[in-house]
């Protein structure tokens, strides 16, 4: 049997079994399988026929009677809700202490034997004759959850056949499956304590304690490396365990312990894999998985309090299924780079319909009680209708996005993608898009886009493949041969990872190439999918080539500028060390006893304007810092408007420095859009506010004058139709710089004018690049 098949191999690691013949490691999993599925199916043939029918259904806990079957009720000698005391020879403690006991034991339909129950308080000696076979007690026995033993066992032979790779996770996946069914079924046929069934559900549930607290450890990633010896104990004392069971040398109530233990410990090592980041989002699934395939059958279950599952329940109990399926889902996704599954319409149908099951089987039990049958139908119908079409599209996006991480809806993506592509303003922006949503929503896991810049071919985004294993430059033309159509496994090849190539071309220009890889669930580009993707490399080229050229257009006018600074800080310097010194020298070298008091005022006012445009072309303060630069453009501003403007400046912060360029740009754009205030919108009063952090710089400029309509929206363009150039070079210094520039005005109330520019974090506070 499993348990007895992991003692052996579960303590060989997390490694591929590679020590034995794969052949027979692989036919000895397929018998041991086949051998659970035997045992399996013999509790099933005792539970349904082998144990005794006794006509009515007792709660094994406290003996008491639940409900009678077929023609036993007319005997009336018992009655639902008398408890039993004594059957025969056995008493209900003793039926309790010793699990290979049960009532009617050996006893042949027609038979009567005394029974002692208690009712209202009171022993009562009465008889009852064992009906036999009837088609009510068989139909009770039939519909309780005992098939649900062999969904796990199903998904274990799964796993066994078709999952990779082999480690220590797929062994004791497979051992808890086929553990957990065997279990399951042992469950079931203890209640009626048929082959020491209730021994064997006691002893397996110290077995499936060591597997499970085993697999989550590891599973989705070890928590911590243990010595095997450590697996080696528990897995020794699992087996102690199991054997006393097996002799019922422990306290029956040990079995709640084991239970608690199991389940407990399970949930309590996945919660600390929450610490892990990396497990946090297959831990969020499968604990979701645990909620939706638990509680409709708790739910459910509690209806029938008797220890019997009701027919409505078996509704909560189809959920089940989906623990062990999620198991196998991120064990697959691990694998294969994260399956999210092309059955991702499949998981959200079957959950959805299970959790409306649910809902709709507690409404309706609810209303069966005081509604006619047929009303209930037709009203549960309509409810089911309406809520399926409300409420399934929202919930089918939960689960793609959240748990199955496909965020771009597949029927639609060459639309969602025109429309998300036309916001990516930078190429950084455009690689996010394609890495976070894209290619996840394409269920592709591998891949490589490159970029043919001169004589190399420059990786912009990979996933999955290592540098040594991309192309080169001179592979360019066999690859190219090769795009638009799949490529199958080549063990020889040198790339033999590619399944299709797809060329980048905006017009007759070649800009790059996909190459992409493994791809959920079975590494297939179909045909009629590849001209979508074909479509989505020519989306993504044309973006791209706008992108480049909208770069090297920044980078030039970033030149322009550039020299447009120098020029202008070439000009100061000339006008303060030559014109301004030459001025001072002829100021000298005049008679002052000849000056009229015209040429002395003129002079000053020469001078005066000659070092405000010095000023104006290079700030002296800024070589000092941004903050004293910008009180000393406050302070002009006001000497220059006569006092009719006011200015007001509020800092914060000022001491830390920034890189001379940024420092360079914010000043222009303060004294741009301060200008643009006192000349042009007739401003008496000007705000100018300033956060200057380490990190983090926060520009705000408001001021009262004539303002503008800024119409629905305003952008670059917008601005330079209006010609409000101004404002344009604002926006484009800021964008120059990586700040976020934001404006807003209105008629008679004024501009303000926001500029945000936060600190790359590989910058020091001198701006150098760490």
């Amino acid at each position: 049997m499993p348990p007895f098949f992991c003692l052996n191999i579960l303590l060989k690691g997390n490694r591929p079994v590679k020590k034995h013949n794969p052949r027979i490691v692989h036919t000895i999993g397929i018998l041991l399988s086949l051998g659970t599925l035997g045992l399996m199916l013999f509790f099933t043939h005792t539970f349904l026929y082998e144990a005794p029918y006794t006509g009515f259904y007792f709660n094994g806990t406290d003996g008491r009677i639940i409900e009678f079957y077929g023609g036993a009720a007319s005997q009336d000698l018992l009655r639902p809700g008398d408890i039993l005391k004594q059957v025969g020879d056995i008493t209900l403690k003793e039926y309790q202490a010793d699990g290979t006991l049960y009532f009617f034991k050996d006893v042949q339909p027609g038979e009567t034997l005394p029974v002692i129950i208690e009712r209202d308080g009171e022993e009562v000696e009465t008889a009852w004759t064992l009906p036999g076979f009837s088609p009510e007690e068989f139909r009770a026995r039939f519909i309780n959850p005992w098939w649900l033993g062999y969904l796990f066992w199903g998904v274990g032979l799964a796993v066994q056949l078709f999952m990779r790779p082999r480690d220590a996770r797929w062994r004791l996946l497979i051992a808890m499956n086929e553990t957990t069914g065997v279990w399951f079924l042992l469950g079931i046929a203890s209640s009626l304590r048929v082959w020491n069934s209730s021994i064997l559900l006691h002893a397996f549930t110290w077995i499936a304690l060591s597997i499970y607290l085993h697999l989550h450890w590891i599973f989705p990633s070890p928590l911590k490396r243990i010595s095997s010896w450590v697996w080696t104990v528990l897995y020794l004392l699992c087996g102690a365990l199991f054997i006393c069971e097996i002799f019922q040398l422990l306290p029956r109530t040990a079995y709640y312990f084991g239970v608690l233990l199991m389940f407990g410990g399970s949930i309590v090592l996945l919660f600390l894999h929450l610490r892990q980041p990396q497990d946090r989002r297959a831990v969020q699934l499968l604990l979701l998985a645990f909620g939706v395939a638990l509680l409709p059958a708790i739910s459910l279950s509690l209806i029938g309090l008797g220890g019997r599952v009701p027919e409505r329940g078996l509704v909560g109990m189809l959920a089940l299924p989906l623990v062990p399926g999620a198991y196998a889902f991120l064990i697959i996704r691990q694998q294969s780079g994260g399956i999210e599954a092309r059955a991702s319409r499949f998981v959200s149908v079957y959950t959805f319909l299970i959790l409306l099951g649910t809902t709709l089987a507690i409404l309706s039990g609810r209303a069966s009680a005081n509604v006619s049958p047929v009303v209930t139908v037709i009203v549960t119908g309509l409810l089911a209708a309406y809520i399926s079409i409300a409420a399934f599209p929202a919930f089918q996006s939960f689960i793609n996005r959240r748990l199955l991480g496909i965020k771009l809806p597949y029927q639609s993506l060459l639309e969602a993608y025109s429309s998300r592509i036309t916001t990516s303003a930078s190429i950084l922006a455009l690689l996010r898009l394609l890495e976070e949503d894209v290619f996840p929503s394409l269920l592709v896991r591998r891949y490589a886009f490159l970029q043919l810049s001169g004589d190399a071919l420059v990786p912009l985004l990979l996933r999955g493949v290592d540098t040594s294993k991309l192309p080169n430059r001179d592979e360019l033309t066999e690859l190219t041969s090769l795009a638009g159509r799949f490529l199958p496994l080549d063990e020889g090849h040198p790339h033999s990872w590619i399944r299709l190539i797809l060329t980048l071309r905006a017009g007759d220009e070649t800009l790059g190439l996909w190459l992409l890889g493994r791809r959920d669930p079975d590494d297939l580009y179909h045909a009629a999918e590849i001209p979508i993707f074909q479509s989505l490399a020519d989306q993504t080229a044309i973006a791209l080539s706008n992108l480049l050229q909208a770069k090297r257009l920044r980078t030039l006018y970033q030149l322009d500028i550039d020299r447009h600074e120098e020029e202008r800080h070439r000009l100061a310097l000339e006008l303060h060390d030559s014109v301004l010194n030459q001025l001072a020298v002829l100021r000298m070298n005049v008679d002052e006893s000849n000056l009229s008091p015209n040429f002395q005022q003129a002079y000053e006012e020469v001078v005066q304007r000659l070092r405000e445009i010095v000023s104006d072309l290079r700030p002296p303060m800024l070589n000092y810092g941004l903050k004293l630069a910008l009180e000393e453009l406050a302070q002009n501003l006001m000497e220059r408007s006569g006092n009719q403007a006011r200015v007001t400046l509020a800092l914060w912060g000022g001491e830390e420095r920034y890189p001379q360029n940024i420092e360079q740009h914010l000043f222009r754009i303060v004294q741009e859009a301060c200008e643009n205030a006192v000349r042009h919108a007739k401003a008496t009063h000007v705000i100018i506010s300033a956060q200057l952090d380490a990190q983090e710089i926060i520009l705000d400029i408001q001021d009262n004058g004539v303002g503008f309509e800024m119409g629905e929206r305003l952008e670059l363009d917008d601005l330079l139709i209006r010609k409000h150039f101004g404002l344009a070079g604002i926006v484009e210094r800021a964008s120059l710089i990586g700040a976020k520039a934001h404006i807003t005005s209105s008629l008679k109330t004024g501009t303000r004018i926001q500029v945000t520019w936060s600190r790359p974090t590989n910058q020091t506070g001198n701006g150098m690049m760490e």
